[in-house]
């Protein structure tokens, strides 16, 4: 029986498959250790890259915030520019940011050259009040957000509100939502004033000026601006707001009482007045006699 060595000399197709087969497996072992090779270096290159500052955050951006702060915004978001670019999932941040209840809409966008922009729509803030839980922020939709050493600062950017009744205070939200926030931020306080019967609603600017409107006009607010610059020379810090016709105008305050300015007389009077005064006594000195 002839052996194996002795078959494939005798049989050289035998021996070219046999070679062949070899050749074929020397190359997909170079194949596998080429591609072990590519994924070691990535994975090599990759660690180097997110051990590198390179691949951070290069800058954080928030728009469209008006009542927090860009800081308190990337505080609510959890990002710094320590945290890796390529692994900030947008839709994560979002609800870190939306979890805050004065947060009514977030948007989170990663730009290029490792930005990411956070876009959020804040629910717009009426003032504020005390009530047994402590500060309270009240919306425009009467909601109330309790506030924290955390935002305690919201409060030096809204009116103080007191006084007034549920029904009212809900009517104050009503209309005041109808004003740009701009002008809210002019409002330092707002208070019942029960001496007027009907602009029985007291503002308090931050310039000094005392508003007296009824609670259904004080949309007029939004023209507060222009109303101040056309009533520059009046003599009277308190202006009044008449719902119905959407006028304003200055006058007294309830509290001051309006002196008539005393007329100086001339010195023609002053004799004419004399001369009466002299007249009215001698015939009183006559009479008497």
């Amino acid at each position: 029986m002839l052996d194996k060595k002795t078959l494939l000399k005798k049989n050289p197709l035998i021996a070219l498959r046999q070679k062949n087969k070899q050749t074929s497996l020397l190359m997909r072992y170079k194949k596998i250790l080429l591609i072990i090779s590519v994924i070691l270096s990535l994975l090599i290159i990759g660690l180097i890259y997110f051990a590198s500052s390179k691949s951070n955050i290069y800058r954080i951006s928030v728009t469209d915030n008006i009542y927090y702060t860009d800081e308190s915004i990337i505080q609510l978001s959890q990002l710094s520019t320590s945290d890796k670019y390529l692994l900030t999932i947008p839709s994560k941040v979002e609800k870190r940011v939306l979890a805050d209840p004065l947060i009514e809409e977030c948007k989170v966008t990663l730009k290029n050259q490792y930005l990411v922009d956070i876009t959020v729509k804040e629910k717009m803030i009426i003032g504020y009040a005390y009530d047994a839980d402590g500060i309270v922020l009240i919306t425009s939709d009467d909601e109330k957000i309790l506030l924290d050493e955390h935002n305690m600062y919201l409060i030096s950017k809204v009116p103080f509100i007191e006084g007034f009744t549920i029904e009212d205070l809900i009517l104050i939200e009503k209309n005041l939502s109808k004003c740009d926030y701009k002008v809210i931020e002019e409002i330092s306080e707002i208070h019942y004033y029960p001496e007027l019967k009907y602009q029985n609603v007291e503002l308090i600017m931050a310039d000094g000026n005392y508003i007296f409107s009824s609670v259904y006009g004080l949309d007029i607010l939004n023209h507060y601006f222009n109303i101040k610059s056309s009533h520059i020379s009046s003599d009277y810090e308190c202006y009044y707001f008449e719902d119905i016709s959407g006028n304003a105008y200055t006058s007294a305050c309830p509290w001051q009482e309006v002196i008539e300015p005393v007329k100086e007389e001339s010195e023609e009077e002053y004799e004419e007045s004399e001369e009466d005064y002299d007249e009215e006594y001698y015939e009183e000195d006559y009479e008497e006699e």
